[in-house]
């Protein structure tokens, strides 16, 4: 089909291992960001309240001294505070101390930062903290000192937009050690794909053999299909080059007959010879178009012939058609065309094979009923099922015989009648094309042959 963008397999294969990456890339982003903000903060809450311990047990044993002296001591224990993450080599967080004494601010490291300094005298304040910040607090009623520090969460500062690189540089850096083996893993990978789409253009038109068995799990399903519908591709093939051998072969004998009366027609020199040639030169033109049209509905009544939708159709008022038509035909013999129908029929049929089925039905009931006899063409619905019934007077098929006459061109050893043996084969396909199924029988009360076309009502309506 023209008109269509090309897409690429190969793209799409690699666009969905780009997408998973990014995936995984964003779900190891959301569970840093959660860890940074829960178990971070608490893990870092409890090695804040380890240090604020070991300051006021330091500030037990310096108590009396004075806050010059106390100062250095408390900035050695914060050097050991920060001397866990100094190991770690990338990052150390801010950190803010004051010590109080009865009251007194007698330590606080910084100038400012979330812990703001009070007034001497006045009890430590609580003011608010910023965001990814965490504080301890610890106090000995014995000495009247209370210790408190704050300190950043380590990763917060990576949430801010100015350090997002650091979440896209592992991102960046590892796509190409990603996707370069990946285009290789699925350049490789399509490669029994490629060598059937090679292996199905180097054949010729006519090699419908099967492919070789893929040794691959996911081609096999390919294969077999391919397989599947070369199959039917031959047995379509042979079914038509049957076909036209048997219509050539049909075809013969009224062709030979309308150029034997042509040629007698031209050298006969009498009325009674010229006339007998004309008879037999129009008998040799009604068999041959008779075959040819015949030959249109066989073809056009197959499932396979065109595409033309089933559309809804009364049945009734289609039988009533096709029996109007046949009237003439009926009325030559004095034989009684007779109906029976309920007002209404509504299923889904494609018309023109219907109707093909309907006139070859009717067509060999009212060609082998007897001079003056009676074509009986009923339609009922009983359990799900629609029932189109023929029944003529004439000498009815041999059970044995009843499966072949849907054969193409297959004439009944003892028939005298002419035809072209396509009747019934048209109808049965023409049955198959409208979801039903055709099946003959003879007559159980007396002479003839019953003709009944089956629809399943669920099948037929749609």
């Amino acid at each position: 089909m023209t008109g269509l963008p090309e897409r690429s397999l190969f793209r799409r294969l690699m666009l969905g291992f780009f997408g998973v990456v990014l995936v995984i890339w964003l779900a190891n982003l959301a569970w840093d960001i959660h860890e940074t903000r829960t178990t971070k903060q608490r893990d870092m809450q409890r090695e804040l309240r380890a240090s604020a311990l070991r300051i006021l047990v330091l500030m037990q044993t310096v108590d009396s001294r004075p806050p010059e002296e106390i100062a250095p001591l408390v900035r050695k224990m914060e050097a050991l505070h920060y001397a866990l993450y100094r190991e770690l080599g990338w990052y150390v967080p801010a950190l803010q101390t004051q010590v109080w004494r009865r009251g007194q601010l007698v330590y606080a490291s910084g100038d400012a930062g979330p812990i703001t300094a009070t007034v001497a005298g006045i009890a430590p304040q609580r003011p608010p903290l910023p965001d990814g910040w965490v504080v301890a607090e610890e106090s000995d009623p014995a000495t009247g000192v209370t210790v408190r520090m704050a300190t950043q969460v380590i990763g917060e500062w990576l949430l801010q937009t100015s350090s997002i690189g650091y979440y896209l540089a592992p991102l960046l850096f590892s796509l190409p050690f990603l996707l370069l083996p990946a285009w290789y893993i699925v350049r490789v990978g399509l490669g029994p794909l490629r060598g059937i789409v090679a292996e199905i253009e180097e054949r010729s038109a006519n090699a419908l053999t099967p492919l070789a068995p893929s040794p691959f799990r996911e081609l096999s399903p390919l294969v077999a299909s391919v397989n599947r519908l070369m199959r039917r591709l031959v047995e379509r093939l042979e079914r038509e080059q049957e076909f036209l051998a048997d219509a050539a072969h049909e075809l013969k004998t009224p062709l030979s007959i309308i150029q034997i009366n042509a040629d007698a027609l031209a050298h006969a020199h009498t009325p009674q010879r010229i006339q007998e040639a004309g008879e037999g030169l129009r008998q040799g033109v009604r068999r041959a178009t008779h075959t040819v049209h015949q030959l249109l509905a066989l073809a056009r009544s197959g499932p396979d012939s065109d595409a033309a939708p089933r559309q809804a159709l009364d049945l009734v008022q289609l039988v009533c058609d096709r029996l109007a038509l046949a009237g003439p035909l009926a009325a030559a013999r004095q034989i009684e065309l007779e109906l029976q129908a309920p007002d209404l029929c509504a299923m889904y049929l494609h018309r023109e094979s219907m109707a093909a089925l309907i006139d070859n039905v009717v067509g060999n009931a009212i060609k082998y009923s007897p001079d003056g006899g009676r074509v009986a063409v009923s339609i009922t619905a009983d359990a799900g099922l629609i029932m189109l019934a023929v029944r003529d007077e004439g000498p009815g098929i041999a059970p044995a015989a009843q499966r072949k006459v849907f054969e193409r061109f297959y004439r009944l050893p003892d028939q005298d009648q002419p035809g072209s043996g396509l009747g019934l084969a048209i109808a049965e396909r023409a049955a198959q094309r409208n979801l039903g199924g055709i099946t003959l029988g003879n007559c159980e009360d007396g002479p003839g042959l019953c003709v009944q076309v089956t629809f399943d009502v669920t099948l037929a309506a749609g």
